[in-house]
């Protein structure tokens, strides 16, 4: 298929665009409709500001747009900071075919992004591409399934341009209150502000070491390199004969299921880095926020010799308890990997079951002072 991603020049989506274009294979870039010669199969018009003409869309056979709301609900400006203003952590993203009317096109696909509530405008905008971006190569790669767009029916609301007066900070309400709007605020070309006594003063904000200084990679987010890595990890015979499946994972396999996350939402698996350093991975599984659960495990870079599982565990109590905001965690250990077993009954994961002679269930409930479990040494 011919293929071309028309994106506006100097704005936050050109990086992204770019990436998208080097995943597929002979497409082309494009920075203005009036520059796209001949006809295309599709145009992906991804983060693109201006008007195209309705004879320009009749060139191709299909013009597709992707707006973060469940059209046709949540039409207009910038629909992803709306809804987390809103209070919303489920963000419908919609793929529809464009046409002359504002956001109103038969649609093609709808699909859900899953955030923690604690991201700010920086992460928020790369959850935001690389969703686009898997939604662009999952139309691609089931090109029958999706080709033949439909209507949604459905009551219609419009969200208007923000303007400066929506960074304002009010003085008299908390920064709980107004967290929302301190994470959508870009603190380069539309930070957040507040008035007091007649002065303007602005207020920047940046996310701190709460992790102790390591740095959380989702699997979603790893580069080919680092993806390459983390598997060779898995099968290597230290970390994968303490598995269920003890048997090689093919790089094909591997890439499948890292492109499958991206639409899971009761599992993650996080990539950790420290001092400049790839220590090891956590994951979760059974993710449950009725419930407030899920399952998790971990395994280090078996490559190094120093102990990083310390590292890991306070790292995974920390996500899971206060990002992901759950109160219960749970894991299972071969009886035999006494190594593992010594690591988590120093964090006071209480033995609760066993599966059969080689298997123990364990899990660790949120206290008030679960603190002096994040810091054990």
């Amino acid at each position: 298929m011919k293929i071309a991603i028309l994106t506006s020049k100097n704005q936050w989506f050109v990086s992204y665009a770019k990436k998208l274009c080097n995943q597929i294979d002979n497409a082309k870039l494009f920075y203005n409709h009036k520059e796209i010669n001949g006809n295309y199969d599709i145009v992906f018009i991804l983060s693109y500001h201006a008007i195209i003409e309705n004879k320009c869309l009749k060139l191709h056979k299909h013009n597709i747009v992707i707006h973060e709301s469940c059209l046709p609900h949540g039409k207009g400006w910038s629909p992803l900071f709306w809804q987390i203003l809103e209070g919303k952590g489920n963000i419908p993203f919609t793929m529809f075919e464009a046409s002359n009317n504002i956001d109103n096109g038969d649609i093609y696909m709808q699909k859900t992004l899953k955030l923690t509530s604690y991201e700010l405008n920086q992460e928020l905008r790369e959850k935001q591409a690389n969703f686009t971006m898997e939604m662009c190569l999952e139309f691609l790669n089931n090109y029958a399934k999706y080709s033949n767009p439909s209507k949604k029916n459905g009551q219609e609301s419009f969200y208007r341009k923000k303007s400066e007066i929506d960074d304002k900070i009010d003085v008299n309400k908390t920064i709980k209150e107004q967290f929302n709007l301190l994470r959508i605020v870009n603190n380069k070309d539309y930070p957040a502000f507040f008035e007091l006594d007649g002065n303007k003063y602005i207020l920047k904000i940046e996310l701190g070491e709460e992790f102790g200084g390591v740095i959380l990679i989702d699997f979603v987010d790893l580069n080919l390199k680092e993806k390459k890595m983390v598997l060779d990890w898995r099968n290597n015979e230290n970390i994968k004969k303490w598995m269920y499946s003890q048997n090689d994972i093919k790089i094909e396999n591997h890439l499948d299921f890292i492109n499958n996350l991206i639409y899971a939402q009761q599992k993650q698996y996080i990539l950790i880095k420290k001092d400049g350093q790839y220590i090891g991975v956590i994951y979760f599984s059974d993710i449950d926020y009725k419930s407030k659960e899920c399952e998790f495990g971990l395994y280090t870079n078996p490559l190094e010799t120093t102990g990083f599982g310390r590292i890991l565990m306070q790292t995974c109590i920390k996500y899971v308890f206060y990002i992901l905001r759950l109160n219960t965690i749970k894991l299972e250990v071969f009886s035999n990997n006494t190594k593992a077993k010594k690591l988590y009954d120093k964090f006071n994961f209480k033995e609760i079951s066993t599966n059969n002679t080689k298997i123990v269930c364990m899990k660790l409930i949120k206290t008030p002072s679960i603190q002096n479990n994040i810091n054990v040494n």
